[in-house]
């Protein structure tokens, strides 16, 4: 009969083994994207991200299968899993992506332990620890010194040590250009070039969509700068589409509302700490998510989340702006997110239910998100200090979220529900600025919309109050409950009055079946009359039109995959490009 030591070691290298292979699979899609950048099979990039984000549930549940027959009755039993815990630290104390192992076993638990809320008796939540103690076998990057050599000789070499498998357009030309961009840049910020001491650039390309980008950075001392090189390929070779410098831009290419990057790294948690010191304004989680470890980003949010707790005193309150119909939405004012519970009931309006909301937030996580669309992640049981919620945000939860929210001693207890990153609500923004910056923010609602269809995406609300600003000025859509794909919806042009006296009637004459749409009736709604009106009729009328959106139905089911990139082009415009 096996003693408890030898179950606890056989239970704790089966969770161990199946991370293992859930990560050498993983790591192997990952890798394809390289191919399929070099052969611009860009439907296959899209299905290839897809089943990488399925890949995580898989070896979960088949952990749990093959635990339940090692622990048999002490399955669930909350000791075993304390003593289980202890082994696993033990196991995997030396290892560089430690933090992502225990997010994994975390992920085992959670489905034995749902109803209990996060226990830190039995779960991983503090990654401050000796992962990094350690040197790396090899650093993820390759240094480059700034000595006798020009840039235009250096870059030569980078560019010829990623050993692409396609060819450039004008590579002599590209590295023309990037030298005399970086050149400009060092002088401007540190007088001379011979200022600098290196630069280090990513050993790995970041590959997402159509787009494939080189990371690194220049440092002169304590002082880093960001440098992001994305390259572009056309059916005659590839490009380098300019030289990112500004934190800002480069924080933009890592947002939130992108999808992730396929990033072929061994050591994503070294990734994660030479990015971090680039984007010092994003958390740990985003840049977890950004590289395609949503579910450690899920543990980590929750690990910042306590932390903002423990060394703050702000309160739960409603979040700012319109409520809506189908969620209830609060947020600590310290802390860069808000949380979405599902209501009981809905509004008169909406003619579906819990379950269709449900599947609207796990659309956006499968689908490219093309910039536009908020990441969401989703929790069970979540348990919140009783005073630390406000009487409004207190009273809200319980009596239109009964369902899924109760108090429990001293905590309130969340079943289930969705964090998103805090965004100022595109109608209050509106209220809040001058009119240029409206201006400029009603022109990016259109291009938000008119992405999202490039994306294959209708949003169904197109009130203001359901897109969000970001600290960049980009417009975002965040509502998903009645968000579906383009060919769901028959969009059609309102017919002509039989005769003059129906337009006056005040009743429709013209009959709509579920889906049909008419995009003539965004324009009663879409922008309030005014400056603000006029520029976006300047820019966006074509939106208001049911030709639009049939256009990009025929685009869609002629099979082209929109062009998606996370930065100002100067030659390349938005939108499809000709296969």
């Amino acid at each position: 009969m096996k003693n408890q030591a030898h179950i606890m070691q056989q239970a704790a290298e089966t969770i161990r083994d199946d991370f293992d292979e859930f990560h050498v699979e993983f790591k192997a899609l990952t890798r394809k994207a390289a191919g399929i950048f070099a052969r611009r099979a860009w439907s296959e990039g899209q299905e290839l991200a897809i089943t990488r984000l399925d890949l995580y549930k898989l070896y979960v549940a088949r952990s749990e299968s093959t635990l339940q027959g090692i622990l048999q009755k002490d399955f669930q039993d909350h000791a075993t899993w304390r003593q289980l815990k202890l082994q696993f630290a033990q196991l995997v104390s030396k290892r560089r992506d430690g933090p992502i192992v225990e997010s994994f076993f975390n992920s085992v638990l959670r489905k034995l332990f749902i109803s209990q809320g996060i226990d830190e008796e039995i779960e991983f939540i503090d990654f401050e620890r000796r992962v990094l103690n350690t040197n790396p076998e090899e650093p993820i990057y390759k240094r480059f010194y700034l000595g006798s050599d020009n840039l235009e000789t250096i870059w030569s070499r980078i560019l010829k040590a990623y050993r692409f498998d396609f060819q450039f357009r004008n590579l002599e030309g590209d590295v023309e250009r990037i030298a005399k961009a970086i050149r400009n840049q060092i002088i401007e910020r540190f007088g001379r070039l011979e200022e600098v001491d290196q630069m280090d650039m990513i050993r790995t390309v970041f590959y997402r969509n159509k787009g494939a980008y080189l990371v690194g950075k220049i440092t002169k001392g304590n002082i880093q700068i960001p440098i992001v090189l994305p390259l572009i390929h056309f059916e005659d070779g590839v490009q380098i589409d300019g030289v990112l410098f500004s934190k800002n831009d480069i924080s933009i290419v890592f947002s939130f509302s992108r999808s992730y990057f396929l990033v072929d790294t061994e050591n994503p948690v070294d990734l994660i700490h030479f990015l971090r010191p680039l984007m010092k304004q994003k958390n740990l989680s985003e840049l977890y998510a950004s590289i395609g470890y949503n579910r450690h980003s899920k543990t980590v949010l929750v690990k910042e989340l306590y932390r903002h707790l423990e060394t703050s005193d702000d309160r739960f309150v409603p979040a700012p702006g319109i409520k809506g119909m189908v969620m209830v939405v609060f947020t600590l004012p310290g802390f860069n997110v808000v949380f979405k519970v599902i209501r009981d009931k809905f509004g008169p309006t909406k003619n579906f239910g819990r379950q269709h909301v449900i599947d609207c937030y796990r659309l956006v996580f499968m689908h490219d998100r093309v910039g536009r669309l908020a990441d969401a992640m989703e929790y069970e049981y979540l348990e919140f200090d009783k005073a630390r919620i406000s009487d409004e945000a207190l009273h809200e939860l319980l009596v239109e979220c009964s369902e899924t929210c109760f108090v429990e001693g001293d905590k309130v207890v969340v079943k289930h529900l969705f964090t998103e990153r805090k965004l100022i609500p595109l109608n209050l923004y509106l209220e809040m600025v001058d009119e240029e910056k409206g201006k400029a923010a009603v022109i990016d609602y259109g291009n938000a919309v008119r992405e999202l269809a490039a994306a294959n995406i209708f949003p169904g609300d197109l009130l203001l109050k359901n897109f969000g600003v970001t600290r960049h000025g980009r417009v975002i859509f965040y509502d998903y409950d009645e968000l579906c794909f383009l060919d769901q919806i028959n969009f059609r042009t309102i017919p002509p009055p039989r005769y003059p006296e129906q337009v006056y009637s005040g009743e429709a004459w013209y009959t709509a079946d579920e889906n049909d749409v008419f995009p003539e009736e965004f324009g009663a709604f879409m922008v309030p009359r005014g400056p603000l009106k006029d520029v976006f009729m300047k820019h966006h009328a074509d939106l208001f039109t049911a030709k639009f959106w049939k256009d990009m139905q025929a685009l869609h089911a002629s099979g082209q995959v929109a062009d998606f990139f996370p930065y100002r082009r100067n030659k390349v415009q938005l939108g499809f490009s000709i296969q």
